[in-house]
């Protein structure tokens, strides 16, 4: 029997100790491609113990013509929505699966630095098995693209309006009915409603659920009170919020999914929250709850869809075809002080 640490132990050494043929070693490092009895499985375990025998990780890798890596696109490093943590914890889901899957997540920043073939050569090399994406900058093209090809990719906190791929992401229509509801039943009944470019899938969801929660009750959907850019943009400007405001009668709360800048602009603007408005957030950002008014707001799952969004990659790297090729999950309301019931006026019945 070899000495440990006399010289490397080889294969051949394990099928020695346990009896059986070196084949029949690499079956059960590999988990396959033949059946191994239980009983000479452990037979094997046993021997590689005994002999501090551990496999080469790279040769692993070469005979399951896998990385052990998957890749994370994460668009838009640049833009003022990562000058905050905000999507750390969508990062922090995803490299905890990862973890416990036993992979490593390596980080593409720039993908709109490379054009289509160098994009597909990069995926042909094996660096990675798998892709997440993160990031609405991402384009729409490239992920059809990915998808056509069955490479395994998963999108991250939106979908493609009219196509249907592997995605994980927020219930933006539920969630923006929720607040919108909210505000309803605390008495407000002229809702501000600043929106997102409909090119994205969750601005026409968060329109919808708006729409929707106006009509349950017989309230009539007022242009004047909605703001929706025609191209994707960051936080409202000054000029944005100052023209809803300005709609007659004027109105009595305010929807959004840029709180803290929105507060500041309100604000700079002269009106209090909620003295003169209410404000509802339909993305917390992290900061929301440490307001001198903390702020009700609609909280994204990001941890769990990160988590979702691996699970989902890995079944799909295995050559499985995840049911439901859509995973929503809800999001949550908290409310707080920027959202109190309405006063009633004076002498009113």
């Amino acid at each position: 029997m070899p000495r440990r640490g006399s010289r490397d132990v080889t294969i051949q050494d394990v099928a020695r100790r346990a009896g059986v043929s070196v084949a029949t070693v690499s079956y059960v490092i590999n988990g396959g491609p033949r059946p191994v009895a239980p009983e000479t499985r452990e037979r094997v375990l046993r021997a590689m113990e005994e002999l501090d025998y551990h496999p080469n990780a790279s040769a692993r890798r070469l005979a399951f013509q896998r990385s052990e890596c998957l890749g994370l696109v994460l668009a838009g490093l640049g833009d003022s929505n990562f000058a905050t943590p905000y999507f750390l914890e969508y990062v922090r889901g995803i490299s905890y699966a990862a973890e416990m899957k036993g992979y490593n997540v390596m980080l593409f920043t720039a993908p709109h630095r490379l054009d289509p073939p160098s994009w597909r050569r990069m995926l042909r090399s094996g660096l990675v098995d798998g892709l997440l994406l993160l990031g609405s900058s991402i384009p729409d093209e490239w992920i059809l693209d990915l998808w056509a090809r069955e490479f395994p990719a998963v999108l991250i906190a939106r979908r493609i309006p009219g196509h249907t791929g592997y995605c994980v992401f927020q219930d933006y229509e539920q969630s923006a009915y929720m607040a919108t509801r909210h505000l309803m039943e605390r008495g407000y009944r002229r809702i501000g409603f600043l929106g997102q470019a409909l090119r994205f899938s969750y601005g026409q969801e968060r329109l919808r659920g708006y729409q929707r929660a106006l009509q349950e009750v017989g309230l009539p959907y007022d242009p004047a009170l909605v703001s929706i850019p025609e191209r994707p943009r960051d936080d409202p400007s000054m000029e944005e919020v100052a023209r809803l405001l300005q709609a007659d009668p004027p109105p009595d709360a305010l929807l959004t999914d840029r709180d803290v800048v929105v507060l500041a602009l309100l604000r700079n603007l002269g009106l209090r929250v909620p003295e003169d408005i209410a404000l509802v957030s339909l993305d917390e950002s992290e900061a929301a709850a440490l307001q001198e008014v903390p702020l009700t707001a609609v909280r994204p799952p990001k941890f769990e869809l990160g988590m979702q969004a691996v699970e989902m990659v890995l079944r799909l790297i295995a050559g499985e075809k995840p049911q439901p090729s859509e995973v929503v999950l809800p999001m949550p309301l908290i409310v707080r002080a920027s959202s109190p019931p309405k006063p009633v006026p004076e002498g009113s019945p």
